[in-house]
């Protein structure tokens, strides 16, 4: 609704100057398209903030994919890995597992480091907030009005300074009616996961909103060695909202979130190298390594004698005597102001975000009681960001200031329950970094836009560290670190037709230095690495055709990251390191396509293609052999990947609609470490899903059925090599199926 000064009107949040306004309006008309004959169709137009104001998905020139909140339920996404398999160069490792603080990984760059002492290149944001610590967060996604992935750097408009990108989760507002939707799904392995949401009006000028989430399973993993399931789930979401109207041009969104989760963590797959226990054993080959059929002199036994035989995603080996818990609780409450002050828009957003994380593995996947190991986090954060909108008729704009403040409390400690063995390492790492930013946008013709950004960004971080007993020397240091930037973003759009946009823009990003949490065997290893700094050139072209049913969105790109930030993790008995480790070029082009073929069936479809390559002088030993970077790809950066949803809809008139969906996802193959070493190369594979719904004609009840991973394919998310001749692999998720039951009032 439009905001208007007469009295009784109320202020309504995302209100457009008119300019703005009857700018979108436009282009949004000229891409719509025919009204589909399919209840349940996932293709529509999506209104998106990438520019921190309003826009079609199609008016923007920034290489973002979105989906709606509807599209997210009716595509049968449930967590936020999810949508990797669905964004072209979007990719995850997860060395804990996928519940775990998994590293997202954008055009090839990734959060390479197991430490919490490190924030991702791939910045989590939940309602414009960002999220320092991205544990927990999955489990608060639901009752979501969309998601927006935005691909290369980040440096102007946002508030943690990205070079990768950012994955932004905006949730479902309160609403002027009263609203309900609840549902409940059963499961493999005896998952039940129950949602639920109330929205409404609570007085003339208060509307709020409750949403919930339980998720509950048995855990997909068995211990060979007790018995007893590992990787199970039992987690809580909860997000309370309350909309105000302070008057006729301000509004005060009030937000109470947070999140329970206690689990036993995945279980790790051991792997050792050789063909048979002895000196001067002959290495295994990858293949027979990675299926668990190769031993080691560290241990004596294969991967497949580890778990009895059954060296699969469902059976691994654990020797911890307490098990191996995961616990991650989450608090945080934000106030989001909005204040209509002709000519311009201030928007105030306070926020507090607080993490308490416990983490047991068992890093040798054995019985052995050798390389159990816990990490602990408790971390606060407090951000602030106020920011000025404005526009005339030729032009728009945005700036403003941000202060991000975060302590965190870190403790690694390994093994558990070995006697007699045991490290500790306890961290404080503060970190205060604050920013002032600006975008401008001109129409220098009617179809050329001229774009300028720029931000500067301060960071301090103190470090303390005390150790002992330890692996390594006892270590105690205190130190401290600062750093500065100025990055941001030139760029030109042209609109040919109104269903067409082109760009070129450059770019930059940057990541400050920052310090080791974990594994610091001696002094030099706490010393800080320098920042992380990246700029990226991109042309961009989207359109849609065949009267709007079909729309193509497609960018190419170049770009050059200056030292980039790395953990790399020596053995047990030298510890990790933080490195900047060298100079990477990454390229590549990235398609994405929604057709409308028929009434009744639509194809999604995306294609990314990617060379990064490391110049560095470092080399790094793994299992004894030396490894230089220098012409390496990134981990987790597929030179090809691609992913096609189809979606046909059977219409049975009084009695509803029947969906059926089928969706792949394949990505070649890769590397899951820095080094590029062969034990962590894995093969190329794909990811089948399937679903069947049905929706009543009444629109309110949807029955559905689903099965993910369908071919039971295994693959791993992670590998590393901890020893002279073994280490492990993280499985990733089997076959599952279920079924679900929704309700919307």
């Amino acid at each position: 609704m439009e905001k208007t000064n007469q009295p009784g009107k109320k202020f309504r949040r995302g209100y457009l100057p008119k300019q703005v306004l009857l700018g979108s309006l436009f282009v949004s008309s000229s891409l719509l398209v025919s009204p589909s004959f399919a209840a349940q169709s996932v293709i529509e137009e999506v209104l998106i903030t990438a520019q921190k104001r309003e826009q079609d998905l199609q008016d923007v020139s920034v290489a973002v994919s979105a989906f709606s909140g509807d599209a997210i339920e009716k595509m049968g996404f449930e967590e936020g890995l999810d949508i990797t398999q669905q964004v072209p160069n979007m990719n995850f490792f997860a060395i804990f597992g996928e519940a775990s603080s998994p590293s997202v990984s954008l055009r090839g760059i990734s959060l390479v480091n197991f430490s919490d002492s490190w924030e991702s290149p791939v910045s989590i944001y939940v309602d414009d907030v960002y999220r320092g610590n991205p544990a927990g967060s999955a489990i608060q996604l639901f009752d979501l009005q969309r998601v927006e992935v935005l691909r290369g750097p980040q440096g102007t408009l946002y508030g943690r300074n990205t070079t990768g990108g950012l994955v932004h989760y905006i949730s479902r507002k309160p609403t002027d009616t009263l609203d309900a939707s609840a549902s409940i799904s059963y499961g493999s392995y005896d998952e039940t996961v129950v949602e639920g949401m109330l929205s409404g009006p609570l007085s003339d000028n208060v509307r709020g909103r409750v949403a919930l989430k339980k998720t509950d399973n048995d855990g997909w993993q068995t211990n060979t060695v007790t018995g007893e399931k590992l990787n199970d789930t039992d987690s809580f979401g909860y997000r309370a909202q309350l909309d105000i109207d302070l008057n006729a041009d301000a509004g005060l969104l009030l937000n109470i979130h947070g999140s329970e989760a206690d689990q036993q963590s995945v279980g790790f797959a051991h792997m050792g190298y050789l063909e048979s226990v002895g000196e001067g054993a002959a290495t295994c080959s990858i293949d027979r390594i990675q299926n668990g059929l190769c031993t080691s002199n560290s241990f004596e036994m294969t991967g497949a004698e580890a778990v009895n035989g059954q060296f699969d995603p469902e059976h691994v080996a654990s020797g911890a005597k307490d098990g191996l818990q995961t616990t991650i609780d989450t608090f945080g409450v934000s106030a989001t102001l909005d204040w209509e002050l002709d000519p311009f828009t201030v928007t105030s957003i306070t926020a507090y975000e607080e993490l308490d994380k416990f983490l047991q593995d068992d890093g040798d996947g054995t019985e052995v009681v050798f390389f159990d190991e816990q990490y602990s986090v408790d971390a606060e954060q407090y951000t602030q960001e106020l920011r000025l909108n404005g526009s005339t008729n030729a032009s728009k704009w945005v700036g403003g200031v941000y202060y991000y403040k975060d302590d965190r409390g870190l403790m690694t400690q390994a093994p558990t329950t070995a006697d007699g063995l045991w490290h500790q390492e306890i961290v404080s790492l503060d970190s205060e970094s604050w920013a002032v930013f600006g975008q401008y946008e001109y129409d220098i013709l009617p179809e050329w836009t001229l774009i300028l950004g720029a931000r500067y960004t301060e960071e301090d971080r103190d470090f303390v560290q005390d150790s002992g007993p330890s692996f390594y020397d006892e270590i105690d240091v205190t130190r401290d670190f600062s750093d500065d930037a100025i990055t941001g973003r030139i760029g030109l759009d042209w609109r040919p037709t109104d269903y067409s946009l082109a760009y070129i823009s450059l770019s930059t990003g940057f990541k400050s230095g920052g310090f080791s949490g974990s594994y610091n065997a001696s002094v030099e290893a706490t010393l800080p690495v320098s920042s992380e700094d990246v700029t990226n050139l991109e042309l961009g072209y989207k359109t849609s055709f065949a009267d709007g049913r079909i729309k193509l969105n497609a960018a190419a790109f170049t770009y050059e990251v200056e030292g980039y930030q790395a953990q790399v993790f020596l053995t047990v008995a030298d510890g990790s390191v933080i490195t900047n480790a060298g100079d990477v070029t990454g390229t590549g082009a990235e398609f994405e396509v929604t057709a409308q073929v028929s009434d009744n069936f639509e194809l999604i479809g995306g294609l990314g293609l990617l060379k990064t390559e490391f110049d560095s002088d470092q080399i790094f030993l793994v299992a004894g052999d030396e490894y230089t970077l220098d012409g390496n790809e990134l981990p987790s950066a597929p030179a090809l990947t691609y992913n096609l949803v189809g979606r046909y809809y059977i219409p049975l008139g009084d009695a509803g609609e029947i969906a059926l969906q089928a969706d792949y996802a394949w990505q070649d193959d890769h590397y899951l470490q820095i080094e590029n070493d062969p034990y962590s190369k894995h093969s190329a594979y794909g990811i089948a899903n399937a679903k069947v719904s049905w929706l009543s004609a009444s629109e309110r009840l949807t029955v559905e059925a689903f099965v993910k991973n369908a071919t039971d394919e295994e693959y791993f998310t992670y590998q590393n090599t901890l020893g002279s001749d073994w280490g492990y692999g993280v499985w990733g998720l089997p076959r599952t199926a279920g079924v679900k039951v929704s309700w919307k009032m």
